[in-house]
């Protein structure tokens, strides 16, 4: 089930989230690529890199450790700084989401809402043995996981970028419209999950980074 934000969301929800965009821009970003479109292919991998090294400011204060006052209070004000960037940017994504959408359909032959993780016909082979036949599109996860996510997270696919057809866009515009209240920020499963994966990285993050290792923040399953 998606996430509900009736309330403003913490930090590590828009990391979290930022983070999905990120992996579906280069996606977008190779597709331009593929098919000729170099100048909006590095439009869209800029934007990743903005939006990845947004997040990343408060997230590294936060891998240093927060043991003073002065330091929570520091990273609090990180946390708010990049949050918004995120909502400027997310404003910005919301917009140009539905043509990114069908301009990347439109390359690929493909309609977004025709294709389906476990999409499968019983047609039968020469030999009488079931066989499965999938729409142009079905087959690649690459393009899979742009429309609709990874496979069991089902939210974090662009599908139309209309906000009503929901996934990511959904996701965005519910954080944007929890901005407007007055609320606290409110713990989230995202955020809980993304702030204990910063705390425990902060003990060997110094190692992993020299050895080149990508560290994975994403929570397993669906949700």
């Amino acid at each position: 089930m998606p996430e509900k934000y009736n309330e403003r969301a913490p930090f590590n929800d828009w990391w979290y989230w930022s983070e999905c965009l990120v992996k579906r821009f280069r996606t977008i970003e190779e597709i331009y690529r593929e098919n000729g479109e170099h100048d909006r292919a590095g439009q869209i991998g800029e934007l990743a890199k903005k939006l990845k090294d947004t997040c990343m400011v408060p997230v590294e204060a936060i891998r240093k450790g927060h043991k003073t006052d002065e330091e929570k209070i520091n990273i609090k004000k990180l946390e708010e700084d990049a949050i918004y960037v995120c909502a400027e940017m997310f404003r910005d994504i919301l917009h140009n989401f539905p043509f990114m959408s069908s301009t990347i359909q439109n390359f690929l032959g493909v309609a977004w809402n025709e294709l389906s993780w476990d999409e499968a016909t019983a047609e039968l082979d020469e030999f009488g043995n079931p066989v499965k036949k999938k729409k142009r599109g079905s087959g690649d996860s690459r393009i899979m996981e742009l429309f609709w996510g990874p496979k069991a997270r089902q939210d974090e696919g662009i599908r139309s970028g209309r906000v009503a057809d929901g996934g990511l866009p959904g996701i965005l515009f519910n954080l944007m419209m929890a901005e407007k209240s007055s609320s606290n920020r409110a713990p989230t499963q995202f955020g809980q999950f993304m702030q204990s994966a910063a705390n425990q990285q902060f003990m060997n993050v110094t190692k992993a980074e020299k050895a080149g290792t990508v560290m994975n923040f994403k929570p397993p399953g669906g949700f």
